[in-house]
Parts: structure tokens; C-alpha cells; sequence
């Protein structure tokens, strides 16, 4: 039997050359893998950033939204505008101005902040009178009605052409209708001769019943660039204020107040006029008196969010993610709302941005109606 041993060639296995080119086919797809898992991370990471500042965007506006809807709650109508005096511990604290919605209007096309007033009562929100002349000495204040009154409630004291007084209910004693104001509470001076009017509080003056004062004001964090919006509430138990990050990479805050400067009393207020200070929507001569609070009976506001990852130059080395100089094949798109431009150029602190055009932005804003105003008594 004769054994044909393979040919010699089949024997060889694989030259040099084929190894070679096989490994340079590999390479090659190797190459290409990682270019477009390149390509498709940083699509993932623009799309997944986006979709962050999307939600955080939301979530500002919402935020302030809800809060600007109960602003004005418990404050009488006539009582708007009046300049509440106020003491604590053992001296007179700052003025407080009786205004549902206060807009600080940033300068430059910086970042504005809003304040918003309310009271926190639930169940009861309408003024009591005064029944029995109360002068600057007395720690007991007679009224026609103390229902919803508890102990440790915020009372402002209210009567035109007077200055208001913010105090602190201290007891409601059975049998006769009446809120003690005693020093045992720190807002409450000896005597109430600190901060009340010389002659007192006459009969029929309102009792307004704020109870834990909802005292909030929003703002960006001026020390954080990327932009965190932040909520500064007022806690009455203690005359502090604690500030807490709401959410991150809003970059500015823009807000006008909308007023409804048609003369005399409407029936069926309306938005005529937008301006992003205030103004004597009254005609009243006078900028900012109860008249032109009582006409602001809406909030416009926008908040810019940005998208947290900075986007890589073009091939020149100039990002243009966010242009505000139209190109070749492409407008401006720098964010934009209702009352005019925005500014993205600088941080939140002002100093200038250089590399701003290599972020994206989205703007969200809405018209925000006050409906403790629009319900009001006219």
C-alpha cells in the first residue's frame, strides 16, 4: 500500500504577507469601530444632556410657577403697597413692602430675582376689624371675629393713611373676641410703642392673619457658573432665612410684570402693558403705590437652561453650538423669549463667558395669571 503524502504547498499554512494583511484588516476594523463608537458617545452625551436641561428647565419653571399662583393670598386688596413696620428681638427690623409679587430687575440683562408674599393659612384668609380703639401701649386687640386665629400667627395691622405693623399673636383668651400681642414673642416690642402708629389703630382698622408668612425669593447662585436657581424662604420662628439649591444649569432668570392699566375699576382685568420694573400703571403720579401693585395682575417669566456638556469646536477652532451673528446657511439662535433677548454670555456672577457658543441652551417661559388679584374685590 503506497501513502501519497500531501502536496507541499498545502503544508505551508499562511505566509508572512497573509498574516500582514490580515492584521491590517483588522486594524482597519478596529479603527472604524472606534470612530464611530466615538461619534455615537458624543451624539449620546449631546442627546442625554439635553434632555437633562430639558427637565431641569421644566422643573425651574414649575417651581416658581406654583408659587407665584399663591402669591397675594390673605393680603387685602387695600392693604397693598403698605409699608409694614417690624420688630425683633430686641430692636426694629427692615421695612417690609405689602406687594404679592416683587421683581428685582437684573442690570445688564443679568439674572432677576422674584419675591413672592402670601399667607399660609388655609382656612381663613379674610380680614377681621377692629372693634375697640387700640393704642400704641395695649397688648390686647379687640375684633369682630377671631375664627382661623391661632397662637403664633403673623398679624399685620392695617389702616390708610397709617403704616402697617407686623406682630405675633400670643393668645387668644376666651369670653371676649380678642388676639393678645405680648412681648413674650420676639416680633412684639414693649409697648408696641416701637412700631406702631403715635395714635394707635382706630375702630374698623383690619387685622390681616398671614399666620406662618410665606416669604419666598428666587435667584441663581451668582457663585456657581453653570447657574444653580436657588429658593431663600423666611422662617417666622426664628427671623431667619434658609437657601437651598431648587435645580442646576439654569443660567438666567428673566421675569415683567403684567399690568392692566385701563382707567377706572374693570369688571374683566386684562394685560395691556408688560415692563420688567414698575410703573404708574395707576396714572397715579406716584411709582409703586398700592394703585399700581393692584394692576399687576399677571407674571411673564422665562428660564434659560443649559446643557451641561461643552461641545467641541469646529474645524476652525471656533465654537459655534449657539451663534448670535447669522453665518453662511445658518440664523442666530440665541435663546430668545417674549420680553426680548436673552443674555448667556456672561455667568451668573456677570463676569464674561468665553466659551458660551460651545453650549446649547433651551428657554421655557409662560404667562402666569394672579389670581388672588384677578378674584379680588374691587
Amino acid at each position: 500500500m503506497h501513502l501519497y503524502p500531501f502536496p507541499a504547498r498545502r503544508n505551508s499554512g499562511f505566509s508572512l504577507v497573509e498574516i500582514m494583511v490580515g492584521v491590517a484588516i483588522g486594524l482597519l476594523g478596529v479603527l472604524i469601530i472606534m470612530q464611530v463608537s466615538v461619534v455615537f458617545e458624543g451624539q449620546k452625551r449631546t442627546t442625554t444632556t439635553g434632555s437633562d436641561a430639558q427637565t431641569n428647565g421644566v422643573t425651574a419653571l414649575y417651581t416658581v410657577e406654583r408659587d407665584v399662583r399663591r402669591a397675594g393670598y390673605g393680603l387685602a386688596s387695600g392693604a397693598l403697597g403698605c409699608t409694614v413696620k417690624q420688630y425683633y428681638d430686641t430692636a426694629p427690623i427692615a421695612d417690609l413692602s405689602l406687594a404679592p409679587v416683587t421683581i428685582t430687575n437684573g442690570v445688564n440683562g443679568a439674572p432677576d430675582i422674584i419675591r413672592i408674599l402670601a399667607s399660609s393659612k388655609s382656612g381663613w384668609s379674610l380680614p377681621s376689624r377692629i372693634t375697640v380703639e387700640h393704642p400704641p401701649q395695649a397688648t390686647n386687640i379687640f375684633l369682630n371675629t377671631t375664627l382661623g386665629m391661632e397662637v403664633g400667627d403673623m398679624l399685620v395691622a392695617f389702616e390708610p393713611p397709617k403704616t402697617c405693623t407686623l406682630m405675633q399673636a400670643t393668645g387668644i383668651p376666651n369670653g371676649n373676641v380678642q388676639v393678645q400681642h405680648q412681648n413674650t414673642s420676639k416680633w412684639n416690642p414693649p409697648g408696641g410703642s416701637n412700631i406702631l402708629p403715635a395714635d394707635g389703630y382706630s375702630v374698623g382698622a383690619q387685622i390681616l392673619n398671614l399666620g406662618a408668612l410665606i416669604n419666598h425669593t428666587y435667584f441663581l447662585d451668582p457663585l456657581v457658573p453653570n447657574g444653580n436657581l436657588m429658593l431663600s424662604e423666611l422662617s417666622t420662628a426664628t427671623n431667619t432665612s434658609t437657601t437651598r439649591a431648587i435645580t442646576a444649569d439654569i443660567v438666567n432668570l428673566q421675569a415683567e410684570y403684567g399690568f392692566d392699566t385701563r382707567a377706572g375699576i374693570q369688571v374683566d382685568p386684562r394685560v395691556d402693558t408688560w415692563s420688567a420694573t414698575m410703573i404708574d400703571a395707576d396714572a397715579s403720579g406716584t411709582v409703586n403705590d398700592a394703585g399700581d401693585i393692584a394692576r399687576v395682575i399677571a407674571v411673564r417669566m422665562a428660564v434659560v437652561a443649559r446643557s451641561p456638556l461643552m461641545e467641541k469646536p469646529n474645524a476652525s477652532g471656533v465654537c459655534d453650538i449657539t451663534i448670535d451673528t447669522a453665518v453662511a446657511g445658518r440664523a442666530v439662535n440665541r435663546p430668545t423669549w417674549a420680553g426680548g433677548d436673552i443674555d448667556v454670555s456672561k455667568n451668573t456672577d456677570g463676569t464674561p463667558n468665553a466659551n458660551w457658543k460651545c453650549y446649547r441652551y433651551k428657554t421655557f417661559e409662560n404667562i402666569i395669571p394672579l389670581r388672588n388679584l384677578l378674584w379680588r374685590q374691587t
